[in-house]
């Protein structure tokens, strides 16, 4: 993680909750009075799946059941890549750090979204196009689960109560600030992330049963 100071601005990957304000600082502790408005920007790219026709049935494993007798015959790979950025400033002051936040920005999005289709089936052949169909399913079950959760996450950011120009809050140090912002994320965002990843595991093992592969293996004769 890195931390870029540019005169009181911070840029942060992380997320604050109000601390309890040192009662000796915290009459001292103002925004200015031209501090903006603290923002929240949620930004979901679902992604483009990748499609590759260049390992085989054995190199696709044989750990689990995609096909018939064990063979993997097509797989969707989807990786969330969920990425935060605040912006805040800090003021010095005579007992502490007063610190509140300007704007949240946070990305959602794939950084790997691939379909894997064995390489024993060309393009255009009936087992490809099946395999292929099969595996889309799977991507519309990743792609559609970043949207809700896009929303509860603005959510949680809009509802915790986090130090802005109008109510900013006291740290004894940057550095003090700084751990209690990345304690916050790990405490609250996390488990949303975590929530999405069991959801989509969910869902996708809906995909996978014994009614959708026998109907993907009735539209081609030879497998």
């Amino acid at each position: 993680m890195q931390i870029y100071r540019h005169l009181l601005t911070v840029l942060l990957a992380a997320i604050f909750l109000t601390a309890a304000p040192h009662q000796a600082a915290a009459a001292e502790c103002e925004a200015p009075d031209d501090a903006r408005r603290y923002e929240i920007n949620v930004k979901v790219d679902v992604g483009t799946p990748k499609i590759y026709n260049n390992r085989s049935k054995a190199q696709l494993g044989t750990s689990i059941s995609h096909g018939r007798r064990g063979q993997i015959l097509g797989t969707m790979l989807g990786n969330v890549d969920l990425r935060w950025f605040i912006n805040y400033k800090v003021e010095e002051i005579a007992n502490g750090t007063c610190f509140w936040v300007a704007n949240a920005n946070v990305e959602l999005s794939y950084h790997q979204l691939d379909i894997n289709i064995a390489s024993e089936y060309e393009p255009g052949s009936c087992q490809y196009e099946a395999i292929l169909d099969h595996e889309k399913e799977h991507v519309v079950v990743a792609q559609r689960i970043l949207s809700p959760y896009a929303q509860q996450i603005q959510q949680v950011l809009t509802t915790l109560s986090i130090p802005t120009a109008d109510l900013p809050s006291v740290a004894d140090s940057p550095e003090e600030a700084q751990a209690q912002v990345q304690e916050v994320f790990r405490r609250v965002l996390l488990p949303v992330r975590d929530q999405m990843n069991q959801r989509v595991r969910a869902q996708q093992a809906e995909v996978d049963t014994r009614e959708n592969y026998a109907r993907t293996f009735r539209q081609c004769r030879r497998w």
